[in-house]
């Protein structure tokens, strides 16, 4: 919670307050040495960054002006009802029906705010990326439609059809969503069954469910809310298949919001997170489309019934890529929100026979400080994917050609990224619960939200090992594309692969020639010469001549993975590499990010290390000293760990964990949020029922 119920805007605050301070008087809450302590160690800690603070929180803001917009639209949705819970209310314990009713209503009120700041539509956007971080709910139901819906229209679809829809979408006058998984069949999408046979006649499509596995399942935002639906289906037209294509559904009437004839929809139920998110199942039943409804950008379908099909199937799927590529933002918010609780709590607990914090402990810092450097590659590394997916989509002018070139590498790079912050997510996730002892296993304290929330992560979009295994397919190939016949495509952006262009260099390289690893922290090329032979070799063999790809597919998937981390580790080399900031950056950033940087390299070097040792590249001794150093590296950014978690920009309202406080006071205020649920003092109210008939049985003596 964390918003004091002094500054609460809820009408029953006051009276609230009156019962918590009843209640403190009858409980003895005088400080201790350890709740004062921990303002004390918190502020130390805070002093103790040698870098600002505030610098650095703009630089992952984006730049100053993101991070004025980002700080003012913190200060307007706090105090909203309608955006953020006030206390005594806690989002922590809503029921299912309290959170889809909630989120919905924030996707109401940020819409009515959206037409308040017309006048300035980047703050309005900024109000409801703050709505975003605070509400992992809010996030996936508002993004199914204002991104995955809208992008199959955009990147699917003619110009004349965005243009007919983007206007109704960006005022929510009509609320989609992206019907592509079933029943039985998920983002492996060459066996989905629901069927759209076109009527000549009519010049309309027929949409059917053929049977129980047909069922489109897992539709966000389809169990309540949306009234219309991007669909994928086989296509059938003059009695012969036509591969998959994506038409556009009504699915409830706007105004009264009844089902359209045909189509039966109910809602998933309880699920393990986003229980804010009305995941749905939808069937269709002799549902009718008119053929205006069927995306053609890269098909066509004229009144005759003449067919031309894509260029290629797999720009059919190509709107998977942005979906994946969201986890960006995804893991940046909910990990990096753990992550925060974690080290916070770990600076202002204190156990042990000399006291000690816990964050000094090897064994906290040498698996959180790395967790934290993850964070600060995948934002680095956002920027260059999405200056790399404006190449592939061109602002909807796609050149068709330039388009089927740069999408392979894109969905290698998104594929790998989605498997890698996926897996890794979760362990740090699972980290940061063990760091909080006992008390990261209470709901108030939000890490179990969080880690609710990630789950879907790992196989919502596409099963991460199927994905990894897709990322391996395509190194593989342009790794034998270039050592057969020397050939690499010419892209407009520099790949996630650009280090095959040196793969006869790397191969021909039998070992690492770094004998004192200092050196490689004094130059970053080294530790990423390394790695990339590394990752060559272990392609090399993944190619495994003779062998069936099922028995080679966990190489190939540990292949894609140390692929992902390479890529994260080069992408902030060529950004923070050099030992000097370069002329407009702060030094103090600079350098943070830096160690940052080389603190991921080592992380990935020791992580595939022993990669390295099976190819022979790397010596066991060479594996000993990037060990030792690794945990040097980490011990050296000890005192960092509260300036680079402040950095992630995220008030006390937000993180919504007393144990958290940004002031370090967390005792009290915890205590305090127990006091102030429903039902948490008083008689049992199933005392009559069941424990006294228990209690006042005759004994055995009597």
């Amino acid at each position: 919670m964390t918003i004091p119920l002094k500054d609460s805007t809820a009408p029953n605050a006051k009276a609230a307050l009156a019962r918590l301070e009843q209640l403190k008087s009858q409980l003895n809450l005088t400080p201790s040495t350890v709740s004062l302590q921990g303002p004390k160690d918190m502020a130390a800690e805070r002093a103790a960054a040698d870098f600002s603070i505030n610098a650095l929180a703009r630089l992952w803001a984006g730049g100053d002006k993101q991070y004025e917009m980002q700080q003012k639209a913190y200060v307007i949705i706090k105090s909203d009802p309608e955006l953020v819970v006030q206390p005594p209310r806690n989002i922590l314990e809503f029921t299912r029906d309290e959170w889809r009713e909630f989120t919905m209503g924030q996707i109401y009120r940020v819409a009515q705010l959206l037409q308040e700041y017309g006048h300035d539509r980047e703050f309005a956007y900024e109000i409801g990326k703050a709505v975003n971080v605070y509400s992992e709910s809010f996030s996936m139901r508002f993004f199914v439609h204002e991104s995955l819906f809208r992008n199959v229209i955009n990147m699917l679809g003619t110009k004349e059809q965005a243009q007919k829809w983007n206007d109704d979408i960006n005022n929510l006058k009509v609320y989609g969503c992206f019907a592509m998984t079933e029943l039985g069949h998920s983002s492996a999408l060459r066996n989905i069954e629901t069927c759209a046979t076109f009527d000549l006649a009519t010049d309309e499509f027929i949409l059917d469910s053929p049977s129980v596995t047909s069922t489109k399942w897992w539709i966000g935002g389809s169990g309540q809310t949306s009234t219309h639906a991007v669909v994928i289906s086989q296509t059938v037209i003059k009695g012969e298949h036509k591969g998959h294509n994506w038409f556009i559904v009504q699915l409830r009437d706007k105004v009264t919001g009844e089902l359209m004839p045909g189509v039966h929809i109910g809602d998933i139920g309880k699920k393990v997170g986003h229980d804010g998110v009305d995941n749905g199942w939808i069937q269709f039943r002799g549902v009718r489309i008119p053929r205006s409804n069927m995306l053609q950008k890269w098909v066509q379908l004229e009144r005759d019934g003449s067919y031309t099909p894509a260029p290629s199937p797999a720009v059919m799927y190509a709107t998977l890529i942005p979906e994946r590529l969201s986890l960006i933002i995804v893991t940046t918010q909910l990990v990096g929100q753990a992550l925060t609780i974690a080290t916070r709590y770990g600076v202002v607990r204190r156990q042990g026979s000399k006291n000690e914090q816990i964050m000094d402990y090897q064994s906290h810092y040498s698996q959180l400080i790395p967790a934290i450097s993850f964070m600060y590659m995948v934002k680095s590394a956002a920027s260059t994917i999405d200056s790399q997916f404006e190449v592939l989509t061109a602002g909807g002018e796609m050149n068709p050609v330039d388009y089927l070139n740069h999408m392979g590498d894109m969905h290698a790079v998104s594929a790998c990224l989605k498997g890698l912050t996926g897996w890794y997510g979760s362990e740090i996730l699972e980290t940061c619960r063990r760091a909080c002892g006992g008390h990261a296993y209470s709901a108030y304290n939000g890490i179990g939200q969080i880690i609710g929330d990630w789950g879907v992560m790992t196989t919502g979009g596409g099963d991460n090992v199927v994905l990894l295994q897709q990322t391996a397919r395509i190194l593989v190939y342009r790794l034998e594309q270039k050592l057969e016949n020397d050939e690499y495509p010419e892209l407009k952006f520099k790949s996630s692969t650009h280090y095959i262009l040196r793969a006869k260099e790397y191969l021909a390289t039998p070992s690492w020639p770094v004998h004192d690893v200092t050196d490689a922290i004094k130059n970053l090329r080294l530790l990423e010469d390394g790695l990339n032979a590394i990752l060559l070799n272990s392609i090399r063999q993944a190619m495994a001549k003779g062998k069936v790809l099922n028995d080679v597919l966990m190489d190939c998937v540990r292949v894609a993975e140390m692929h992902c981390a390479v890529f994260l580790f080069s992408d902030a080399v060529n950004k923070y590499g050099a030992p000097h900031a370069p002329e407009g950056i702060d030094k103090g950033v600079y350098s943070i990010m830096h160690r940052m940087t080389a603190l991921w390299g080592l992380h990935t070097l020791v992580r595939y290390s022993d990669q390295g040792f099976k190819e022979g590249f790397i010596s066991p001794q060479q594996i000993k000293a990037v060990e030792e150093q690794y945990l040097e590296t980490s011990k050296s950014l000890r005192k960092q760990v509260i300036g680079l978690t402040d950095a992630f920009g995220f008030p006390d309202f937000v993180i919504k964990a007393p144990i958290a406080k940004y002031d370090g006071n967390i005792y009290e205020p915890y205590f305090e949020t127990l006091l102030q649920a429903p039902n948490s003092v008083g008689k049992t109210p199933y005392h009559e029922k069941y424990i006294k008939p228990l209690t006042e049985r005759p004994g055995t003596n009597n």
